[in-house]
């Protein structure tokens, strides 16, 4: 006897909303105009019909991905060294939750309109909070912002090696000076992610606050 036919997938309308849902399941590395069109179970023409090309239906996804992201703000008693070093371990944890975040965030485009709004309205709380410029707004919450990314994406991921190898290092007996620094600092990632961004914040505040800093 003949087996039944599997049931095709049940088609869900196209709307950009649809799209987003289906592109953020997927992750951004994934996305695709084919592997929505699957996901959506309609044709790759009816994709196309809603975007211009695969890089905007990717900045569709990640602009929501950021709309659904709400960045911590400075709270009315916390100092500004605190709140960026909380801002900058958010932002790790954006970018470690969603795959190829990162590479949206370094390169915003004046397209980026949910993104550059976002990142306005967090300048600003730090502008009216601690009493700046807004240079010296900008530049803080950028520089931190950018070295978190960074930091999140490249150097200290959830790839990172395992605990261990730092222990075998720090237990060489023909290195002078490399164990010493392995016994002080927790050399775990997220030990050493905030160990590295106390280092940016420390520095980008004292660079704002210097007199010249506007003259820059």
């Amino acid at each position: 006897m003949d087996q039944p036919a599997s049931p095709s997938p049940r088609k869900r309308r196209v709307t950009p909303e649809t799209m987003a849902e289906a592109g953020i399941a997927l992750t951004l590395p994934k996305v695709s105009v084919k592997a929505v069109a699957d996901s959506l179970g309609v044709s790759i023409v009816a994709i196309y019909n809603n975007i211009d090309d695969l890089r905007s239906l990717k900045a569709l996804v990640a602009e929501e991905i950021l709309r659904r992201w709400s960045p911590p703000l400075p709270g009315d008693d916390e100092s500004m060294h605190d709140a960026l070093l909380s801002l900058a371990s958010a932002m790790r944890e954006l970018v470690h939750t969603n795959p190829g975040i990162a590479e949206y965030l370094i390169g915003l485009t004046p397209s980026s309109i949910d993104a550059l709004r976002m990142a306005d309205a967090v300048q600003t709380r730090y502008r009216t909070r601690y009493d700046l410029t807004p240079k010296q707004a900008t530049w803080a919450v950028i520089t931190v912002a950018e070295h978190a990314v960074a930091l999140a994406e490249i150097v200290y991921n959830r790839a990172r090696r395992d605990r261990e190898y730092d222990d075998a290092i720090a237990a060489r007996t023909d290195l002078e000076t490399l164990p010493g620094a392995y016994d002080t600092v927790d050399r775990g990632p997220d030990g050493m992610f905030l160990w590295s961004m106390r280092t940016v914040v420390v520095g980008t505040l004292t660079l704002i606050q210097d007199p010249d800093f506007e003259k820059v």
